[in-house]
């Protein structure tokens, strides 16, 4: 496993049972409202959610009568995840693999994951992602905005759940920033539905994406 997938993965095992503490209803209330934006773009009810840790978005998006598959790498994610939802479809998977899944999925909702990518990885990931979706199928994720990458251990200031979150939350994990201005380029598989930008936590931008052939091109300032 490479080391920065290697970092990221201790750290969630580690943090897993306390990583319920950046569920604040601020912050679940914002990413509700997400999921059922992309619930009302899709054509069917097939939903794939990578990187899923404790199974959270996963049992919103089945509540609202969608059909879903998730997985994540991370062992204590899972364990909380399926403690919580038995009667879920959890299984273990890396990000760079999503290729090895069947074909045809109405949308994939990937949030809070894609980040821990390099930009090579993150790049592949998308294509796959493209690949295994449905003609007109629709995706959704986020990126941090900024530049570059870094391990971070202490989660900043702005992270959900205070300082609770930052005493129990610490922990190594590899970050990838994205500049507006680049994020199109990696997207041109896509077409453009919605942007924002995240409230109630660090710089972060939402996107909701069609598969299709027109070129994206995003707007510098967000919304």
């Amino acid at each position: 496993m490479d080391e920065h997938v290697e970092k990221t993965i201790a750290t969630y095992n580690a943090i897993a049972p306390y990583y319920k503490l950046t569920a604040t209803p601020e912050v679940r209330a914002w990413e509700e409202s997400s999921m059922r934006l992309f619930a009302n773009y899709l054509n069917g009810s097939s939903v794939l959610v990578p990187g899923c840790g404790d199974g959270r978005d996963s049992r919103y998006l089945s509540s609202i009568g969608l059909e879903v598959f998730s997985f994540d790498l991370s062992d204590g994610m899972l364990n909380e995840a399926r403690n919580l939802d038995p009667d879920g479809r959890y299984e273990k998977l890396d990000l760079r693999d999503i290729e090895s899944l069947d074909r045809g999925w109405d949308g994939v909702y990937a949030s809070g994951c894609l980040y821990h990518l390099t930009r090579s990885e993150f790049e592949r990931c998308l294509a796959a992602i493209h690949s295994i979706l449905a003609p007109a199928g629709i995706f959704y994720f986020n990126l941090k905005i900024g530049s570059g990458e870094e391990y971070r251990a202490t989660p900043g200031a702005r992270y959900p759940g205070g300082e609770m979150a930052r005493q129990f939350l610490r922990g190594e994990r590899y970050y990838a920033y994205y500049r507006r201005d680049e994020i199109a380029n990696y997207l041109q598989p896509f077409e453009r539905l919605y942007e924002r930008d995240m409230e109630y936590v660090e710089e972060i931008v939402e996107l909701w994406l069609r598969k299709g052939l027109t070129p994206l091109h995003l707007q510098p300032s967000g919304l």
